[in-house]
């Protein structure tokens, strides 16, 4: 009966507020046969509409702090989800309905399938260099798009956000890590004269109007979906409208937010990052030398937002997915001090920031990342797979 209580997973009133919303979205009513954990987490469930028919519901996650975090995080989601439905290819989901007061959006099933952790993870060599190719193409495809429409994304989101910052998450994460991160210079007896006004300059960049786009903000390999040598991106809960070199850069960090991070080598990004850059070029999006700079900036914020972790693991090492936290902190210092130099920006955090490596490497010897599973070469240190992943979807 429509309106009942799917098993343990929706409740009477979810029931009736998800097939209230599908038919007012398709004319015609659909009852919803069965519910299913995407997961395993709450907050996201796969509803049966019969024999070939399902949407994905995604609903507010509890609340566990008074900060309105996870309230933002579905609002922003809903915003850009509603955005990116102008898109005339899909690259997210497409947004079908739903309900900001009931805390219920419904979108597109992507339906199961590999992703981009699973090509890393578990594919071979020509796999994954594909699908890294077609994760930047995807990337490329949603910035292109949205640099040209900066205004829509705002709107929507001082609709659904309003009083809360449109920028990316990472841009507040940087000031909140700044005190912690020149604090670890300070203990570490580094010099940081000019460092908090470059830090400064960093935020800058990547809220500034260059470039500035959709940012997706978690460009996870888990959350990405790969289908006919193209690739599905979903999961825009820390989206915002910044300078969409925060996302690009994950090929360069790389994967800065990602529980599967392994060493990407050079030989491998350069085809995928090419491939980005000639998605926006054919857009009319051309890259300029300033691209290096916003590059850097994106690199940066990553280190300085993670300021309190680097205090944390000085004496005591921690696992996160694939590895533990030292190895990773090593490789996105190595890789925004080289891309500083390159680019003749943030001096003073680029000599802090290699200062840095060079102390954490004496202190920490021996420590380095492995490579991908996929791309490993003969001899490489092995990498720690999860024994949850992969996750049942």
């Amino acid at each position: 009966m429509a309106g009942s209580p799917v098993g343990p997973v929706l409740s009477a009133d979810e029931t009736r507020q998800a097939e209230a919303l599908l038919a007012s979205a398709w004319g015609e009513r659909a009852g919803i046969r069965g519910a299913q954990l995407i997961w395993g987490r709450r907050h996201i469930v796969r509803l049966d509409l019969g024999p070939g028919r399902s949407v994905v519901l995604k609903r507010q996650a509890s609340q566990h702090r008074g900060d309105g975090t996870r309230a933002r995080s579905f609002r922003v989601e809903l915003a850009t989800l509603e955005y990116l439905n102008a898109m005339p290819v899909p690259v997210a989901p497409r947004l079908l309905a739903a309900d900001p007061g009931a805390g219920i959006l419904l979108m597109e099933d992507l339906g199961a399938g590999a992703s981009l952790a699973d090509s890393l993870l578990a594919g071979d060599r020509a796999r994954a260099e594909a699908d890294l190719t077609a994760y930047a193409r995807g990337l490329g495809t949603v910035h292109a798009w949205s640099i040209r429409r900066p205004g829509g994304l705002s709107g929507l989101l001082a609709r659904y956000a309003p009083g809360t910052t449109a920028s990316p998450a990472w841009v507040g994460a940087v000031a909140t890590g700044k005190d912690a991160f020149l604090g670890v210079a300070g203990a570490l007896g580094l010099p940081a004269v000019g460092v908090a006004a470059e830090i400064d300059d960093v935020a800058a960049a990547l809220t500034g109007p260059r470039y500035a786009g959709l940012v997706h903000g978690d460009a996870c390999p888990d959350n990405v979906l790969m289908q006919d040598g193209s690739c599905r991106i979903f999961d825009f809960e820390t989206s915002g409208l910044g300078t969409v070199a925060l996302d690009a850069a994950y090929l360069v960090a790389p994967f800065p937010s990602c529980w599967c991070f392994a060493s990407l080598p050079a030989e491998v990004a350069a085809p995928a990052v090419a491939a980005y850059r000639a998605c926006l070029g054919s857009a009319g999006v051309e890259l300029g030398p300033d691209w290096d700079a916003a590059t850097a900036a994106a690199l940066a914020a990553w280190i300085v937002a993670r300021g309190r972790v680097i205090s944390r693991v000085l004496d005591e090492d921690r696992q996160w997915g694939t590895m533990t936290m030292r190895p990773r902190l090593l490789t996105w210092l190595a890789s925004f001090t080289g891309a500083a130099d390159q680019a003749g920006v943030f001096p003073r955090l680029s000599a802090l920031a290699g200062a840095l490596h060079e102390q954490l490497s004496r202190r920490w010897p021996g420590t380095a990342a492995p490579e991908y599973p996929a791309l490993a070469r003969p001899g490489s240190i092995p990498l720690s797979i999860p024994e949850w992943w992969p996750p049942a979807q």
